[in-house]
């Protein structure tokens, strides 16, 4: 069954580019909604405020995934919430926003998981609708790539290569068959960076809010951090966070095994682009139509969400 919270959760924190604060409160939210953003601090129309999380509303963003509406609002670095969504299998919330970016928090997933744990799931009355993949699907960027293939639930195949002692190659698999897989394995693992691509992006203005407490930060010696590693490879353990979250943006829960190299926010959105751009692609576990559609909520539903939070 299609689930989503018992209750509503609020978090606070700094921003990761722009360096603001930035207050978010999740609401539970009826069947079908899927997962819609509310941006509470434009003086427009309501209908205005809402971003459907969708590969649809998906814009080119440097270094995090970005969403923006047919009206040109937006909202950024949407990944880690989305990741700890998907790996607790909640498919319906409703996320209000006082900024364009949410809080970068710890670098991770955690804190999110904690609040929604806290909030506690709940079922909804109706079916969850999963996508089958049928087909091979694959998408390259020079060296790197990303495929999947037909399998009967969520396998994640990973690997990064760096030229740094701590990472150089890196793979890591896993399976989202549980909450718990994700929760104990997966949610902890930070955000990186290297220290001189720190200082290039910080003279682009880009990552304003980024710190020793929101990401590992690595230099010739090693981290800069005081605190250690969460886990020897927390490096690639980060992606396999960050795909998770990525991938939700098909709209659904998704069986296939996807193998990832040298993979990235732009990779996963170009992959998630070329499945739903051909039906036959995909279908859902229930098909009864090939006429069947990967749906977005119609305008007056668009509304009446909006009226009720």
């Amino acid at each position: 069954m299609q689930k989503t919270l018992k209750k509503n959760f609020t978090l606070s924190g700094i921003t990761l580019h722009s360096g603001e604060i930035s207050n978010i409160k999740v609401y539970p939210a009826p069947a079908n909604t899927g997962i819609l953003f509310k941006r509470t601090d434009l003086t427009v129309p309501h209908i205005e405020t809402l971003l459907n999380a969708k590969i649809e509303n998906v814009v080119y963003s440097e270094l995090c995934t970005k969403l923006s509406n047919e009206y040109g609002h937006s909202v950024s670095t949407i990944e880690h919430l989305m990741s700890a969504f998907h790996g607790l299998g909640v498919d319906n919330a409703i996320v209000e926003i006082d900024k364009a970016e949410l809080p970068i928090l710890d670098g991770s997933s955690l804190e999110y998981v904690s609040e929604i744990e806290r909030a506690g799931i709940k079922n909804l009355q109706a079916k969850r609708k999963i996508i089958n993949i049928i087909r091979p699907v694959i998408f390259r960027d020079n060296d790197s790539y990303i495929k999947v293939t037909p399998a009967n639930n969520m396998t994640i195949n990973y690997t990064i290569v760096y030229d740094h002692k701590l990472i150089k190659e890196q793979n890591f698999i896993f399976d989202l068959d549980s909450r718990h897989n994700y929760r104990n394995i997966i949610c902890n693992s930070r955000t990186f960076g290297f220290k001189d691509e720190v200082e290039f992006l910080r003279d682009k203005g880009l990552i304003a809010g980024g710190s020793l407490e929101n990401a590992i930060v690595l230099n010739n010696d090693g981290i800069m951090n005081q605190s250690v590693l969460r886990h020897d490879n927390e490096f690639v353990r980060h992606k396999v966070l960050d795909f998770i979250g990525d991938i939700y943006l098909i709209g659904h829960r998704v069986n296939g095994n996807f193998e990832i190299f040298k993979g990235g926010h732009r990779l996963t959105h170009e992959l998630v682009k070329s499945i739903v751009s051909d039906r036959s692609n995909w279908k859902y576990d229930d098909d009864k139509s090939e006429s069947d559609e990967i749906t977005f909520l119609s305008l007056n539903q668009k509304k009446e969400l909006s009226a009720s939070v």
